[in-house]
């Protein structure tokens, strides 16, 4: 029998493709009117840019290999650029994160420490990614409790871990889990491959959503857009199917919920009992220059101010900047206009060649667009098979060892997807 999948963002559609895969027919219901969930495209004045500027790292095997499989061209979807980050702070000098490719992995990235940074630098980086591949405390801690624990300088906390652990985990380190940021951390630095920035040269949407639906399609499956679920079919403890807004019903043995955290509690709170998270907003800027400037890198880091990291999509358009604010903050109670203009102030400051005001400029907010990433929130994520028969979860938020990332949710579908063939294969 068909498999219904809920939520058409980046688990759903990778639960959906591996399920194809084997052969299974799956039916996918979003409710917006385009997949790809809180990681999609969306059109300013006829260009089409993401809601969020996501970035991807060579890490992200998953994700790579599901696109891979299902049709992509990772090279063309994504430029691939060696790990060399600079991070600028008003009051210390810039601080540069560089992969190195001329020694041996991690040799590399030790030597390009020590030459742009200093002895002290090195040291400190250097001791806490050793303190993050044997992370084993009895308790969970907060990030900023681990950092400290581990001497890290006052000038390394602001100017990296804190805009990292937000980049990564989207939570401050005064409340994040050290013991997800310490797996992001070891994971990442691997080897140098997986350090590796991957930016992509298109939209989006125009990448695993756009590939996925047509893979699910040409493999018999159907992609309902507009579709949106109002309730879910629950018998004696037993998936029977579900109904959409239409009131048109699907029957079904086996059901994955792949959407956000607060809809899933809306739809199932009667039946399960599924985490009450706080969510983090992640605010993305989009400034028009004119078209002959740009930045000194593709990506930038900026701390000690409101902008964290800065974006050049010259690809997209000329004279296109991206700013993102990750988190909660000031800039959660300010106006887009006031926003605009301090993230502007921000980077004329910073770079006096940019002109103080952009040509234009717009302000995205994702409100809810990570969960809380919160000392023990593994405890609290759930699995992906439930109690109540036939009902499976996906999305970001189920467990496994990261944080909200296009990654974790990419995993999380696939996970739910191998759980389910088991299930039915062991049934026949």
């Amino acid at each position: 029998m068909t498999t219904l999948i809920v939520g058409g963002g980046w688990s759903g559609l990778a639960a959906a493709a591996r399920l194809s895969q084997q052969g299974h027919k799956v039916h996918l219901f979003e409710s917006a009117r385009q997949l790809g969930g809180r990681a999609r495209s969306v059109d300013w004045q006829g260009l089409e840019i993401d809601n969020g500027q996501h970035l991807m790292i060579g890490a992200y095997r998953h994700t790579l290999s599901l696109l891979s499989d299902i049709g992509a061209e990772n090279g063309a979807l994504f430029q691939r650029l060696p790990l060399d980050i600079e991070i600028h702070d008003p009051d210390y000098p810039p601080l540069r994160i560089a992969a190195g490719q001329r020694l041996p992995w991690p040799l590399s990235l030790a030597w390009r420490l020590w030459r742009d940074n200093g002895t002290e630098c090195l040291a400190q980086i250097s001791r806490l990614n050793w303190l993050a591949t044997r992370f084993k405390p009895a308790q969970d801690i907060t990030v900023e409790t681990w950092l400290r624990q581990a001497n890290q300088s006052p000038r390394l906390i602001r100017q990296l871990w804190e805009p990292l652990c937000l980049a990564t985990l989207n939570t401050p380190i005064a409340t994040a889990s050290a013991k997800i940021f310490a797996t992001v951390l070891s994971t990442t630095f691997q080897a140098r491959s997986d350090t590796d920035l991957l930016i992509p040269r298109l939209p989006l949407g125009k990448t695993l959503p756009t590939f996925a639906e047509q893979y699910i399609q040409r493999l018999g499956g159907r992609v309902h857009l507009q579709s949106r679920v109002e309730d879910i079919v629950i018998e004696a403890g037993r998936v029977r199917g579900l109904v959409t807004q239409n009131s048109e019903r699907f029957d079904a043995d086996n059901i994955i919920m792949a959407t956000p955290l607060a809809t899933a509690r809306t739809l199932l709170g009667e039946y399960l009992e599924l985490p009450d998270c706080a969510s983090y907003p992640i605010a993305t800027v989009y400034l028009q220059y004119p078209s002959s400037y740009r930045l000194p890198a593709p990506i930038i880091g900026m701390s000690g101010v409101l902008t964290q990291w800065l974006f050049d999509r010259q690809e997209l358009r000329p004279g296109l900047l991206a700013a993102v604010i990750s988190g909660p903050g000031e800039h959660e109670k300010m106006t887009k206009t006031a926003l605009l203009e301090q993230v502007t102030r921000e980077i004329h400051q910073q770079w006096p060649g940019i002109p103080v005001m952009a040509e234009d400029g717009l302000v995205i907010r994702e409100k809810r667009a990570t969960f809380a990433c919160n000392v023990d929130i593994q405890r609290q994520r759930p699995n992906n098979r439930t109690e109540i028969t036939g009902l499976w979860l996906a999305g970001d938020f189920v467990a496994n060892p990261y944080p909200a990332t296009l990654e974790g949710a990419v995993l999380n579908g696939e996970q739910t997807a191998i759980q389910l063939m088991d299930k039915l294969n062991a049934s026949r």
